[in-house]
């Protein structure tokens, strides 16, 4: 069976996801050929994993997606084709993505299956877009079954009719790799510990709620450095101006990450809504302790790593009292903090991942 990982997607999660998956069942003795963005940020890293690769020039912004329709029809044929000179028997797609989408049943010429890794049951507050939530539907409506990340999102897909439950394959998010040198710093060799909060700035991520949590807890005695990082116009912003408040709003290059969340000596993630977490991912490889809301698949990732505390609530005083849980404790936090790196090199790593792929890869195969 010859698998194809498939993801144009130019930023964020989704190649980075694509280059981590597909660089995992290579690894994992599979067959494995990939298609990606020209114009992605990691674009070098498909071609270095030295499988066939099919890349395709995308697009920068919206206006760049509908003018280039044109492009993408020959795109969709050159795929075709070349799905069909390495004999793919399976279609992966890492992440959903709005070309994708459009040229989605391309997948599935010639008896190919499509197996659709579905990282959100529904699209976040904020970020729901009429062209976009059609043409998901689309991706999901040709797929011959999903890969989740959470029991949440795979209770969710079946309670929404996106497919049966018998196919809906559950696997884990795995930590992304890091640099092996990269250590966390020692739990409380900070002289003031920096409490991080990493990500695109939207509603969902719940910054409000971290910097209310973050003033309870000063409130209490126990200083911090808040560092919020990443992109977004989230108005909560404007209420950082304590003196330790730091405030770096800008897009993180992706070979920025391991250095921005290796600089924190405690991840807040005050999430309202979630199915699942990429910083989390991050935190864990490195072996930065972190405190998350009780919200979705965040809550099962987050305890299945032992690399993070559930707070007991979605409020500011229960987050600021798990982040004292682990402030006022080096061994507990160092703990937290070994249990992550154990994680992402086991239960959590990439080759749990493509052993679980190849396993719902052989399931649709057989359909």
């Amino acid at each position: 069976m010859r698998i194809a990982v498939v993801q144009w997607g130019r930023t964020g999660a989704g190649p980075l996801f694509a280059q981590e998956l597909a660089r995992a069942l290579h690894e994992d003795g599979a067959s494995v050929v990939v298609s990606y963005s020209l114009d992605a940020e990691i674009a070098g890293r498909f071609t270095e994993l030295g499988v066939p690769a099919f890349g395709v020039r995308t697009y920068r912004d919206r206006r760049g997606a509908v003018l280039g329709l044109p492009r993408l029809l020959a795109a969709a044929v050159g795929l075709d084709r070349f799905l069909r000179r390495h004999r793919v028997d399976v279609v992966v797609i890492a992440m959903e993505q709005l070309w994708q989408g459009v040229v989605a049943p391309v997948f599935r010429l010639g008896g190919r299956r499509t197996l659709l890794c579905v990282h959100d049951a529904t699209m976040h507050p904020g970020d729901h877009s009429g062209i976009e939530h059609l043409l998901r539907r689309v991706e999901r409506r040709v797929a011959d079954g999903a890969v989740v990340f959470s029991n949440t999102v795979a209770g969710r897909l079946a309670s929404l009719g996106a497919f049966p439950a018998d196919r809906i394959h559950e696997t884990v998010h795995a930590a992304y790799r890091v640099d092996p040198g990269r250590a966390a710093r020692p739990a409380g060799s900070s002289e003031v510990p920096v409490v991080g909060f990493f990500g695109r700035l939207s509603a969902y991520k719940g910054l409000e709620l971290g910097i209310r949590a973050v003033e309870e807890l000063r409130s209490r005695g126990i200083r911090v450095r808040f560092r919020v990082v990443g992109s977004g116009a989230d108005a909560s912003v404007a209420a950082l101006r304590h003196e330790d408040d730091e405030v770096q709003n800008r897009w993180v290059a992706q070979d920025e990450i391991e250095d921005v969340v290796g600089g924190f000596d405690l991840a807040l993630l005050p999430y309202t809504e979630a199915s699942q977490s990429g910083v989390l991912a991050y935190t864990m490889a490195l072996g930065v302790p972190a405190v998350v809301t009780p919200v979705g698949g965040l809550a099962e990732q987050a305890t299945a790593s032992g690399s993070a505390i559930v707070a007991t609530d979605v409020t500011p005083t229960a987050l600021a009292d798990a982040m004292a849980s682990v402030l006022t404790d080096d061994e507990f936090a160092r703990a937290l903090s070994e249990a992550g790196t154990a994680a992402a090199s086991g239960p959590m790593s990439w080759a749990r991942v493509a052993a679980d792929v190849r396993q719902a890869a052989t399931a649709v195969n057989r359909r």
